[in-house]
């Protein structure tokens, strides 16, 4: 029994010390903002696309996003342009962005391979670990996710944090009449025993509040509404790949 019992607050103790971990890594530094780009082209109103997010019995945050619909652009070319965003660049106006920072014209920090994928396709394809530091408004975001699942018909990356799964992130591309209906479908948080349920409680206080939802989703329709005015013309280029050129009368 008491073997048992000291096992135990063992495995208690590891957890919170993994939590106190995972809450450190959560409130990095601030990050340091870019000047935004001078893009040629005005993104649509975010509220009129679909959003919305609720709590499961859990504690953890289920988020979903409709996007816009993305005429013209097919799923393999939306899959294409995410495959190549980490390692790619774009040249506009005889100045060299890295291609994440055309994506959003000004929330937009680094996106990285931090572990390239297994069967070595260069830049986000599965089983790869990406890194990416951005922002939401006055809300700075970091993290790393493993890409799970990656083809035409879309994503699914799971965020990592000290080596654990906080949640997860599904990506879905649908051909329909000519383009691409897109939908992102998110879960915060994680279903671990004992002191999940605390990190469910941290995550929903302290980092992906009410407010700072708001912004992310906004973010989130903000970006992928942008592909309209670029992806065609990229696509165009794709043998140039990593190096890409971006003409004003492209869009």
């Amino acid at each position: 029994m008491k073997l048992v019992i000291k096992w135990s607050g063992a495995v208690l103790l590891l957890f919170a010390l993994l939590l106190v971990i995972v809450v450190w890594m959560l409130s990095p530094p601030p990050l340091v903002r870019d000047a935004p780009r001078d893009l040629p082209w005005e993104l649509p109103d975010y509220r009129l696309a679909s959003s919305s997010w609720d709590i499961d019995s859990g504690g953890r945050i289920h988020t979903r996003v409709e996007h816009f619909f993305l005429q013209g652009i097919s799923p393999a070319m939306v899959a294409w342009f995410y495959q190549h965003l980490p390692v790619s660049t774009i040249e506009y106006r005889g100045v060299s962005y890295p291609l994440y920072h055309i994506f959003h014209p000004s929330e937009h920090g680094t996106l990285r391979v931090v572990e390239a994928a297994p069967d070595g396709t260069p830049g986000m394809a599965r089983g790869a670990l990406i890194s990416r530091d951005e922002w939401f408004g006055p809300y700075d975001s970091r993290g790393a996710a493993r890409i799970r699942e990656f083809s035409n018909d879309g994503m699914l990356a799971i965020p990592e944090v000290a080596g654990m799964s906080i949640g997860e992130v599904r990506h879905s591309f649908t051909a329909e009449n000519g383009g691409t209906r897109y939908r992102v479908d998110t879960i915060i948080g994680t279903d671990a025993p004992v002191l999940g349920g605390l990190l469910n409680l941290y995550l929903r206080k302290r980092v992906f509040h009410p407010q700072m939802i708001a912004q992310w989703q906004r973010h989130q329709i903000e970006e992928v509404s942008s592909l309209q005015f670029f992806l065609p013309q990229l696509y165009a280029q794709r043998e140039n790949a990593p190096h890409f050129t971006l003409t004003p009368s492209g869009h």
